[in-house]
């Protein structure tokens, strides 16, 4: 390809997964990783290397790495930014850890202007946050992303608002006939990563990379971490 400024865009944040290349002023079709959960690591090289040789570019040539850092998956997170810190070291190009609810807000629909995004956060809960459309491709947090429990965060919503992320499969649409819900893309959300990417690193003063220092956003232990927490306090007993 002509150009020389493409930007690596990678989302592990669900049980599907997907890579992307921006490339600002061009349309690049971003690719689904069709595995689930650990078999991310398994398919994650293979095809970035796949889609980097397709479009006939080289890693030196990414300018960017952004990657999903949550909410989402404890182990795909892992994942994904293990592999973006692994490039950026290898190539030298920046890493950024890319809110993944701002990501899913930045796949709604063009005449939307705010929306709750939700996802699972199991044992009944939702991760929960509220964004702001700011530009036409450009998206704020005005609501701290927080734990909520489904049936009360269902109740709290109010007529007209919206609701978008992978959570909403967990709500019950027909007691909410008057709140919108927007069923937002959700194989391909690497592209909406890589676009932030972009431009948060062509702003005139951009972040620094966080290649030494990227870890996963959770607001919770896994189910496995808490048993363990579980099991040792009440041996301390």
């Amino acid at each position: 390809m002509e150009k020389s400024e493409f930007y690596l865009g990678i989302d592990t944040s669900g049980r599907s997964g997907s890579i992307a290349i921006h490339c600002p002023g061009q349309e690049i079709a971003p690719v689904s990783l069709q595995q689930q959960g650990r078999k991310h690591a398994q398919t994650l090289v293979s095809e970035a290397r796949k889609l980097l040789d397709r479009l006939q570019i080289s890693p030196r040539q990414i300018s960017g790495i952004g990657v999903s850092r949550g909410p989402g998956s404890f182990t795909g997170l892992r994942i994904g930014i293990t592999f973006a810190r692994t490039f950026g070291y290898v190539t030298g190009a920046p890493v950024l850890g890319i809110d993944t609810f701002e990501a899913i807000a930045l796949s709604s629909p063009a005449d939307l202007q705010e929306t709750w995004v939700t996802s699972n956060a199991q044992r009944g809960d939702l991760f929960v946050g509220k964004y702001t459309r700011i530009a036409a491709r450009q998206w704020q947090q005005t609501r701290q992303i927080t734990l909520r429990e489904i049936t009360e965060f269902s109740a709290a919503l109010q007529p007209g608002e919206a609701v978008s992320g992978p959570g909403i499969d967990l709500l019950d649409q027909n007691a909410l006939p008057e709140i919108q819900i927007v069923d937002t893309p959700r194989d391909t959300l690497a592209a909406q990563v890589a676009e932030i990417t972009a431009r948060l690193l062509t702003q005139p003063t951009p972040p620094p990379s966080e290649v030494w220092s990227l870890t996963p956003f959770y607001l919770r232990k896994s189910a496995a971490e808490e048993k363990w927490d579980a099991r040792n306090t009440n041996q301390d007993r």
